[in-house]
């Protein structure tokens, strides 16, 4: 670029400019950088902004109040794309200027606002879901995005419009307020004292939420309560009878995992306390006996504390779920006395005291359940059903508790698959959870019932496929020429390099990644083992039976399902796609495809129109 050139850009009013220096290139484009986000930030505070007083109006409506000014600060801009440069003076003692027009803030700007949008509607989904971890992260994302952003946004909470930077703090506060926490029963040696408890949301069983409790020594965690229920693993008696329990909100390395923006707005961004995540459960405890038990004056549970700043702020309706009934198996006393060895090998870690009760390859996938899988307990009195399915008795299921090194804690529901002719255990899987479930169950009404479970024990097998380590078995289900596909959001920062080709999907904001069979399984293998555990999580899903015309009339399905990936060093959720050929006793995966959780996303029939099977 010439010197001319350089000078009529710094004249010119629709961009912003700087020259930056350093001793590397990359120091010196950091520099440039740094100084036109900082012009940017000047450049907005100095605007007039919305200013809200935060008065209660007529109808008893909070109007939310904040100026903005000063607020977009210049880490807010790790989303600016089109920054261009050009090279003045190379290594060492580098010199570069960089430039981006001003339009492209405006999109960035725009790019934002929607993504606050975006959160805010995922969250009240999953509020409406009872899945209250998920729509505590949502709400708090959206909230974080919505404290840099420019102008301010507004979202419809029950019929009316929000200003969600001041309206979603007293949002996350009316959630918290709601969940209600009981101690059901614990169990003790004077040494270590396990307590089960009980959550709700506005009376029902949470699907999904996440805290941290002290356990006599100190705040661990994050245990992921499952269908209601975790179990507390204390060390000594509660100080002053109460437990303390900490509700998750923030999603921190979630945040930082997932997006950049978030990432830079956590690490530089002052982040709001919310006062009312922390609750304490009376508990009766009995230092003779080294006993705890439930308070009876608080059996019906106790909520956090709650102001008159959010106490009218309604909930969004909690969904009713339509479950399809299932044929149970009367005759099951044979099937339980087995599961009811299998539960004290669990509580003594003895796999082999129950090896008779198992085939080879399920005795394998229990031994390494107990043995390689962090600290794996039975929870409470256990309640199955047995149903007969796809030619198996299925033992559904065995509530378990897997804590792992990290404090990391998982609530978890196993299944045992029975042969029918032997009367033994053949595998066992992670169960999804209730509400993917249904959603599969629902989806295929109209399927077979051999059809439904094989879509159902498929998903199940998969997500324990993670959990066990199991790379042989995902070796096998996936096809030899299967497409492999994996979306990025796109930033203006460095990301690491995904090995394969770039496909083009028509989304601007995501980059789709083409990998081989052999890609993939030598990236998990490299997984498998740096990662103390992967832990996934389905959650709700749209199936569907799809003309495929490389596959078997009827045996081609398709599956979006939203996927929740956990492990010590890295945690993310988005939604997995995979297109099945169910023709064979094992199903075959010919397409795999992840993508972020993102408005613009490619929907399943837009992932069906864009790809040939």
């Amino acid at each position: 670029m010439h010197a001319q050139n350089i000078e009529d850009i710094k004249n010119d009013s629709r961009y912003y400019c700087a020259e930056g220096s350093g001793t590397t290139l990359e120091e010196a484009e950091s520099n440039a950088l740094a100084q036109i986000s900082r012009q940017i930030a000047v450049s907005i505070s100095t605007q007039s902004q919305e200013t809200d007083r935060g008065e209660r109006n007529s109808d008893g409506s909070v109007s939310s109040s904040y100026i903005q000014e000063g607020s977009v600060a210049s880490y807010s801009f790790a989303s600016l794309q089109n920054v261009r440069m050009t090279v003045l003076k190379g290594e060492p003692n580098a010199k570069v200027f960089r430039w981006v027009a001003k339009t492209e803030v405006d999109k960035m700007f725009e790019e934002r606002k929607k993504k606050i949008l975006d959160f805010v509607a995922t969250g009240k989904v999953a509020e409406e879901n009872l899945q209250i971890d998920d729509a505590l992260r949502n709400y708090y994302w959206a909230f974080m995005l919505a404290k840099v952003n420019r102008d301010a946004v507004y979202a419809d909470f029950n019929g009316k419009p929000s200003n969600c930077l001041t309206f979603l703090p007293l949002k996350i506060k009316s959630v918290l307020s709601r969940i209600k926490v009981s101690l059901v029963d614990c169990a003790g040696d004077g040494f270590r004292y396990l307590a089960r408890m009980r959550f709700t949301y506005n009376d029902r069983d949470v699907a999904s939420l996440q805290l941290r409790y002290f356990d006599g020594q100190s705040f661990i965690g994050p245990l992921i309560v499952r269908d209601g229920e975790g179990e507390l693993d204390l060390v000594s008696l509660p100080v002053d009878n109460k437990i303390g329990i900490r509700y998750e909100y923030s999603f921190r390395k979630e945040a930082e995992n997932l997006d950049a923006e978030l990432r830079a707005i956590f690490d530089k961004s002052t982040v709001l306390p919310i006062e009312n995540a922390l609750v304490e459960v009376p508990v009766k405890v009995n230092q003779k006996q080294k006993s705890i038990k439930p308070d009876k004056k608080f059996e019906e549970g106790v909520t956090a504390s709650v102001s008159a700043e959010y106490a009218d702020i309604q909930p969004e309706k909690v969904g009713m779920r339509k479950r399809i009934p299932v044929t149970t198996v009367q005759n099951n006393e044979d099937y339980l006395s087995v599961l009811q060895n299998v539960e004290n090998a669990i509580k003594t870690g003895s796999p082999q005291d129950v090896y008779s009760s198992f085939t080879t390859e399920g005795y394998k996938m229990f031994e390494t359940l107990i043995n390689k899988t962090g600290k794996v307990s039975v929870v409470g009195k256990q309640n199955y059903e047995f149903i007969e399915a796809n030619g198996q008795i299925l033992g559904r299921f065995c509530k378990v508790k897997i804590r792992f090194k990290n404090g990391q804690t998982f609530m978890d529901n196993i299944v045992f698959r029975f042969n029918k002719e032997s009367g033994k255990i053949q595998s066992i899987a992670f169960a999804l959870t209730k509400k993917a479930e249904d959603d599969i169950f629902n989806a295929a009404s109209s399927w077979t019932e051999i059809s439904r479970y094989t879509i159902l024990q498929f998903m199940e097998d998969y997500q324990t496929a993670y959990a066990l380590k199991r790379l042989d078995y995902i070796e096998k289900i996936f096809s030899d020429d299967a497409l492999i596909i994996t979306g990025t959001v796109l930033t203006s920062v460095s990301s690491p390099e995904i090995e394969g080709t770039q496909i083009n999907l028509k989304r601007d904001n995501i980059r789709y990644t083409k990998q081989s069979k052999q890609q993939y399984l030598a990236k998990l293998r490299r997984h498998f083992n740096e990662r103390e555990y992967i832990h996934l999580i389905f959650e709700h899903n749209v199936t569907q039976m799809i003309n495929a015309p490389r596959l078997p009339v009827g045996t081609a399905f398709a599956i979006q399902i939203n996927q929740i990936y956990n492990s010590p060093v890295y945690s993310d959720k988005g939604f997995l796609t995979l297109v099945l050929d169910a023709s064979k006793k094992l199903p075959l995966i010919h397409i795999r495809m992840w993508q972020p959780e993102k408005s613009d996303m490619l929907s399943l029939s837009e992932f069906i129109n864009e790809l040939e099977f």
